[in-house]
């Protein structure tokens, strides 16, 4: 196990997370509330999500929230796929949104520059005021915070949810929006209590080569983002991704003893379509950790689930990698040392 002092990792958000959410539930949310009072007054319909890795995954959530509440028509697309095969109809008429956290991602910026030739209204999300990104939109958040998950995904819940608040009300988006000012102190009862139980966690899985992800509903981009983005990035574990309901179309046939899974499982309505995976692969192996959004919920809505679930993961997958001997900030080709 690598001697370290956690302070000094940049990876792990947990110190500061409680009052960077408040902080952006009090100054960024209204900010955002305010490009949406701009959106509605253009006529907007049609909204462009446009990021890459984590904060990508975020803007995925929030997609999946506006098809499960509303006819909004949102989407979330990678940096490249949006500039190399660029939606037909990019107009007056569409909101491009980039997200990214230094915003330097050259495919953002890009897809920015893109939508304002073509008349859309743009916005970014990005950490400084004077990131370069900032060039290439109209509109700008600079919520200049370290925890981007939590900080991108309410961020961009908070234009789906204001969306649909104005344009199209729905008896669950009240909920949503009321249990999101209960989120900093429920993500502060796990970043004290969920420690010890990440430690233990990280501990097992540190011991397997690989790892399946498998999750679904409004869990299944946050499956991506531990299961490649984290796992790989951070910790160098080799792992994939499934979603529960295809685990029967082709993934069941690699289950046997000694491969390992982790799963994500929400108590939405997709709850059923995991649960089936875990009592499949339960039978067949010992290698399973289940991260049950039951059982840490404190009564927050299901669609709260991404928020908080990534407290459980962040501390695995930090003693994941602290176990297997390997600092989660170091890395081999991130940082400009080898052209990609």
């Amino acid at each position: 196990m690598l001697n370290i002092d956690k302070s000094t990792v940049d990876f792990l958000v947990t110190e500061n997370m409680v009052q960077e959410v408040e902080k952006i539930l009090e100054k960024d949310v209204p900010r955002v509330h305010a490009i949406v009072d701009e959106m509605i007054k253009r006529g907007i319909d049609r909204i462009y999500f446009v990021a890459c890795g984590s904060p990508l995954n975020a803007a995925q959530t929030a997609k999946h929230l506006a098809d499960r509440f509303s006819s909004l028509q949102v989407y979330a697309v990678s940096g490249w796929e949006f500039c190399d095969n660029t939606p037909y109809r990019l107009d007056a008429k569409c909101a491009v949104i980039g997200v990214s956290d230094y915003g330097k991602t050259e495919e953002v910026i890009k897809a920015l520059e893109l939508g304002a030739a073509c008349g859309a209204l743009t916005a970014a999300f990005t950490k400084r005021p004077d990131s370069p990104i900032v060039h290439a939109a109209e509109h700008v958040v600079a919520y200049e915070a370290d925890c981007i998950w939590e900080i991108h995904l309410l961020l961009c819940y908070s234009v789906v949810l204001e969306m649909i608040t104005r344009l199209a009300p729905h008896a669950e988006i009240g909920k949503i929006k009321n249990d999101l000012r209960k989120l900093p102190q429920a993500l502060g009862h796990l970043v004290r209590t969920w420690e010890d139980k990440g430690r233990q966690l990280g501990e097992q899985a540190s011991q397997w080569p690989m790892i399946y992800t498998v999750s679904a509903g409004p869990l299944r981009p946050l499956g991506y983002k531990e299961g490649i983005v984290t796992l790989m990035e951070f910790t160098w574990t080799h792992g994939s991704v499934i979603e529960s309901g295809e685990f029967r179309h082709g993934p069941l046939e690699i289950v046997e003893p000694g491969v390992p899974f982790l799963f994500l499982l929400g108590n939405d309505e997709s709850r059923h379509t995991t649960e089936r995976a875990i009592r499949f692969v339960r039978e067949r192996t010992d290698n399973v950790i289940v991260i049950d959004y039951e059982e840490i919920a404190q009564g927050l809505h299901p669609w709260l689930a991404p928020f908080l679930m990534f407290v459980p993961m962040e501390w695995l997958c930090y003693y994941l990698s602290i176990y297997k001997d390997h600092n989660p900030d170091d890395r081999r080709y991130y940082g400009g040392i080898v052209e990609y």
